[in-house]
């Protein structure tokens, strides 16, 4: 008697378009003799599945034990429906063309190259050797190339490449790994490589672009190389001359450079553990901050691309064109190709405007860009799976983030580190990284990203919400674009990213600590411990207010703080040797008739204080660099610390401040005096988290804001603060910096119901 049939129609949602979803599904279905079809739809996959019962089981549970990232939704056993009926009654199995039906679907994240392509890109035999723009469904370009979903061909960038017979014969083939890989392509139908030299001229012959390249780096030039989600300026890491040209040239003196290399031969430089070494292999790529090894033979390489700091940016080839480059150059700075605090560039006009003045040698292509990503940044807590993100984009964006948030939401960010975040659907998608809004091509990208990030999901943000400060560029363009525009405060934001990533119920704690933020009394925040109870937050304890001589000044002149602070507790006459070298008494004079001098509980302000009091660093060129330095100046493991108090929530700097003036008397080093501070902060939210648990019944701790980027003290902290009973979370899907805000904003517009300020 032949076994009865039944039919179930499946969605898939999730991440299931642009990572060989389809053909795994049609390749299973074959296996467990299932008929029916296949296809893209807008609100994701749907598979229509015909076959004996017990056969469709062992085929849903393929899928849900697969490596996508997909949730399912079975309808009820249906007898040959009469929409199975039309489809694989003759025993078939289809990839049908995608709809656009409903909700769109997620989109997926560039890919890095995959084991199977790379041992490919290096076959003599091949077709495809040496080809820069190999792919499979594996690996390869996605969200960069996208510009509409669903995710078809046609709809990205390679739609001008039509596959020749070869190409379409894979992409046609179920037994082929190129089966639906949408961006496929061979030297023969494909992108093609460019090489101009810095008047945009070129000058290679046909297929000597990369050997040309090739040429010029070994000869300590600088390239701008065009990558998968934008340019890179390029050059030999091991060419110290060449890294202090390319310093120079983009006036960036001090700040890291990322090393792209090779596993083995970062490992001849680097310290990497497990979890390091998982995320450099992922699919992500990101760059991982990794701990410096004291190697002589790469003793130069360490300092001149990360001077002065024990730790180094490193990446891993991820594109195909980076690892034909590595296998010629072993290791490679590799940084924006961008100006300044300027959007990385995704075009030759803007790469041949805007570096010409730092690149040599332009190595380019014709596959477009369309979405601009910069790379991710990411570290690890020591010897821990824990970690923080420096930079979300490429490799992590557009993927969303789990949130109980209401639909429709758009959340503008903050100004610096800015990115946005749009709620659909109970998901939080946040935007690629886009920088420091203060600078005009930033909004301009800025705009451009919102626009396409509401087409890609569909959606017609009705509420907007913004930071509180009144001169933020995004908060004046979610004013002027939307008629419901809400703020939500800066620190409050923090806490909150936090509370919606990790899901939190009940009464949180949180320690919001960074450089600057608008308060609600109209003083600059950055010190702040927040109370969110009975969905609404509230400040419960500062930093002392103490004054910024000039403003915002004083986060690149960060003598100026620590000045301030001698000032303030009257120790103006212990005041070290080193600040005495700048012109320090006009500022006094700003703060003794309080000119231009405004308050601030800023903890980041107070790390740079003790940055500069300490001898590390007096003024700053990029953000953070004092606490940076100051960090990486710990050398030992003292458990000493600075006395300080903390009265009805304040906490009170004097003795800190005056323990320090001390210390410097009696020639501490700045090793100690380092370790000292960095011990008391750790102290200052243990014991604050101590009161404020008692006092207001809470056992939760939240976590976040630039300050936690400091490894010492968020492992410390962390650790310290579960041996009392708490239970701790920080920010591990979104940066704890203010490229994280972003998400708390569109928690608390949710959780006001509608009632924003």
């Amino acid at each position: 008697m032949r076994s009865e049939r039944h039919s179930v129609l499946i969605n898939a949602h999730g991440i299931v378009q642009g990572v060989g979803f389809r053909p795994f599904v049609f390749n299973s279905a074959k296996k467990f003799d299932i008929s029916g079809y296949v296809r893209n739809t807008g609100f994701g996959v749907e598979i229509l599945a015909a076959g004996k019962k017990e056969n469709i089981n062992k085929f849903i549970q393929t899928l849900k034990k697969s490596r996508f990232d997909a949730s399912y939704e079975v309808s009820p056993p249906l007898r040959e429906s009469a929409k199975a009926a039309g489809y694989g009654s003759d025993g078939s199995f289809r990839i049908l063309p995608s709809v656009k039906t409903g909700i769109l679907s997620d989109f997926p994240h560039d890919l890095a190259l995959c084991d199977d392509c790379k041992k490919e890109l290096f076959s003599k035999r091949g077709r495809r050797y040496k080809y820069p723009f190999i792919n499979c469904v594996k690996c390869g370009p996605r969200f960069s190339i996208i510009k509409k979903l669903p995710y078809d061909r046609k709809n990205t960038v390679m739609k001008k490449f039509k596959m020749c017979a070869a190409c379409e014969s894979e992409y046609s083939n179920p037994g082929d790994r190129r089966f639906h890989a949408q961006p496929n392509a061979c030297p023969e139908c494909g992108p093609q490589l460019y090489f101009y030299d810095n008047d945009k001229k070129p000058v290679s012959a046909k297929n000597n672009a990369f050997d040309d390249c090739v040429k010029a780096l070994k000869k300590g030039k600088i390239a701008a190389v065009k990558s998968i989600g934008g340019y890179h300026l390029a050059c030999d890491a091991l060419n110290i001359k060449a890294v202090e040209t390319l310093r120079k040239r983009k006036q960036r003196p001090f700040k890291p450079f990322a090393v792209m290399a090779e596993l083995q031969t970062a490992s001849k430089f680097c310290n990497i553990n497990a979890y390091e070494k998982k995320a450099l292999l992922s699919d992500a790529a990101p760059i991982v901050i990794l701990r410096k090894k004291e190697t002589p033979e790469y003793k130069n390489l360490l300092e001149a691309a990360s001077p002065g700091n024990n730790s180094l940016g490193v990446m891993l080839p991820y594109a195909p064109l980076h690892h034909i480059l590595i296998k010629e150059i072993p290791a490679l700075v590799m940084t924006s190709g961008n100006l300044s605090d300027e959007p990385i560039c995704i075009d030759e006009s803007e790469a041949f405007k805007n570096l010409k003045g730092i690149a040599d040698c332009f190595l380019t292509h014709n596959r477009e860009i369309a979405n601009r990503c910069d790379d991710s940044i990411i570290k690890f807590l020591s010897e821990s799976d824990k970690k923080i993100i420096l930079r979300r984009s490429r490799g992590f964006v557009p993927d969303p983030i789990d949130a109980v948030l209401q639909d429709g939401i758009f959340a503008a960010g903050g100004d610096l580190k800015n990115n946005f975040c749009i709620a659909r659907n109970n998901k939080a998608y946040m935007s690629q990284y886009i920088g420091d809004l203060s600078e005009r091509p930033n909004m301009v990208f800025y705009n451009e990203a919102v626009n396409k990030t509401v087409s890609f999901l569909d959606v017609k943000p009705e509420k907007a919400v913004c930071d509180a400060h009144p001169g933020y560029y995004s908060s004046n363009y979610a004013k002027s674009r939307f008629k419901k525009a809400g703020f939500a405060y800066h620190h409050y934001a923090h806490t909150a990213s936090v509370i919606t990533e990790h899901k939190l119920k009940g009464s949180v704690l949180g320690f919001s600590f960074d450089g600057s933020g608008y308060g609600e009394d109209g003083k600059i925040w950055g010190g702040e411990i927040v109370l969110y109870k009975n969905a609404a937050f509230e400040r419960i304890g500062r930093l002392d207010y103490f004054k910024l001589p000039g403003g915002d000044i004083c986060a690149r002149e960060i003598w100026r703080t620590a000045l301030s602070l001698l000032y303030q507790y009257g120790l103006t006459g212990h005041m070290p040797e080193s600040l005495k070298k700048f012109d320090y008494k006009p500022v006094l004079k700003m703060l003794e008739k309080n000119i231009n001098s405004p308050q601030t509980s800023s903890m980041g302000r107070l790390f740079d204080a003790a940055a500069a009091l300490a001898g590390v660093k007096h003024i700053s060129t990029f953000e953070a660099e004092g606490a940076v330095a100051l960090e990486s100046s710990i050398k030992s493991k003292s458990k000493k610390s600075y006395p300080f108090k903390i009265n009805n929530g304040v906490i009170e700097i004097k003795s800190i401040i005056e323990n320090i003036a001390a210390d410097l008397k009696d020639k501490v080093s700045k090793n100690d005096i380092s370790v000292k501070f960095h011990n008391t902060v750790c102290e200052i939210i243990v014991k604050s988290a101590i009161l404020c648990g008692r006092k207001y019944n809470v056992r939760q701790v939240a976590l976040s804001g630039g300050v936690f980027q400091n490894m010492f003290l968020l492992e410390n902290s962390v650790k310290k603060l579960k041996s009392k009973g708490f239970k701790v979370y920080f920010n591990e899907k979104v940066p704890v910096n203010d490229g994280g805000i972003s998400l708390g904003q569109a928690f608390i517009a949710s959780a006001s119901s509608g009632k924003l300020k």
